[in-house]
């Protein structure tokens, strides 16, 4: 789809509309915070998201003064269609207000100060998906000082949604320990740290269904770099590693198992078993053997879901695949699951020298 600079107003309009949204999320959950790091996060990246809100509605303005505003009818949809996307975003501050919730006295008082963490990231990924997206807009309009400016404001986005699945981690530990006391998920207290890790999962797919949404609005230019913007996974994987139960690990019999026993059968985990492990060996024994053996196991799945895939399946694929993602199977195969048929069906397609 062919863009014009006329369209960049709208886009503009719609990442102001997604950062003052930000911007009175945060607000709110100031004041219902308790003193501490958390809030320490919101005081210091309200003043941020306030200057990006001011720098973004400066280029507004000047290319308003330049005339390019499109049809008025055109702006006004597309700036409806944001505010409406904005609006979706839960805001429960104003009733805990009311009802008087105080925090800090007990589980259920970290269980709503996680809540509302979850609020603030979805929100956060939404203003950085519109900032990415009005970025890619500017780029492809040539018109550099709003690609600049989007481009500050992305980075500043990118900097706060990193703080704030940091700061989910620790609310679901939080929330983890207090229901049994000292450690997450264990015993009578793991139906509870379960509903945290469910509550935190949540926050990362209500990202993605706003990142989306932001696609959806942003049009052709903007929406392959969407695809790739605010899409979290291995966080909300740790976190669930934090609240698991030892006996839903993808390893039985995991703390009872030497290091080296725990080494061999990392290579039959996919990535996102990995990190499971990885939140809970570092929420309990911290074994350096076990975490820098995971960290060697680490790297990027050949495509998409491949991990999930069979044999059968991965061999089919690779039957119509270059031979650079051939060699990426096979080097793959060979760290982890070490299956031979897939490595044969990878070298199948590797050229011999």
């Amino acid at each position: 789809m062919a863009v014009t600079t006329e369209e960049l107003v709208p886009m503009l309009e719609d990442a102001r509309q997604a950062h003052a949204a930000v911007l009175d999320r945060f607000r709110a959950d100031v004041a219902v915070t308790p003193p501490g790091p958390h809030r320490q996060l919101l005081e210091r990246h309200t003043d941020e998201v306030e200057e990006s809100v001011d720098l973004i509605q400066h280029q507004v303005r000047r290319l308003q003064r330049r005339g390019l505003v499109g049809s008025a009818a055109a702006t006004a949809r597309f700036v409806a269609r944001g505010v409406a996307g904005t609006a979706l975003l839960p805001l429960r501050a104003g009733s805990k207000i009311v009802t008087g919730i105080v925090y800090g006295t007990g589980p259920a008082d970290a269980r709503q100060l996680l809540r509302n963490t979850e609020e603030e990231y979805a929100a956060a990924a939404r203003a950085l998906a519109a900032s990415r997206a009005g970025e890619v807009l500017a780029e492809g309009v040539d018109d550099q000082a709003a690609a600049d400016a989007l481009g500050s404001v992305r980075r500043q986005d990118e900097e706060l949604l990193q703080a704030l699945e940091h700061s989910l981690a620790e609310h679901a530990r939080a929330v983890a320990t207090r229901t049994n006391g000292s450690r997450p998920a264990q015993g009578r207290g793991g139906a509870l740290a379960d509903a945290a890790g469910q509550a935190v999962r949540g926050a990362f797919e209500r990202a993605r269904e706003m990142t989306l949404r932001g696609g959806r609005q942003a049009g052709g230019a903007a929406e392959g770099a969407l695809r790739e913007t605010a899409q979290p996974g291995r966080m909300a994987e740790e976190v669930q590693g934090v609240v698991t139960r030892e006996e839903d690990l993808p390893i039985a019999g995991f703390s009872q198992l030497s290091t080296e026993k725990i080494q061999q059968r990392l290579r039959t985990l996919s990535q996102s078993e990995l990190t499971v492990i990885e939140g809970y060996e570092r929420a309990h024994a911290h074994r350096k053997g076990v975490l820098e053996a995971i960290e060697r196991m680490r790297g990027s799945e050949p495509w998409d879901g491949y991990d999930a895939m069979g044999p059968a399946e991965i061999a089919a694929r690779l039957q119509d695949a270059p031979s650079g993602v051939a060699r990426q199977v096979r080097e793959y195969e060979r760290r982890h699951r070490q299956r031979l048929d897939v490595i044969s069906a990878a070298e199948a397609r590797i050229p011999s020298s």
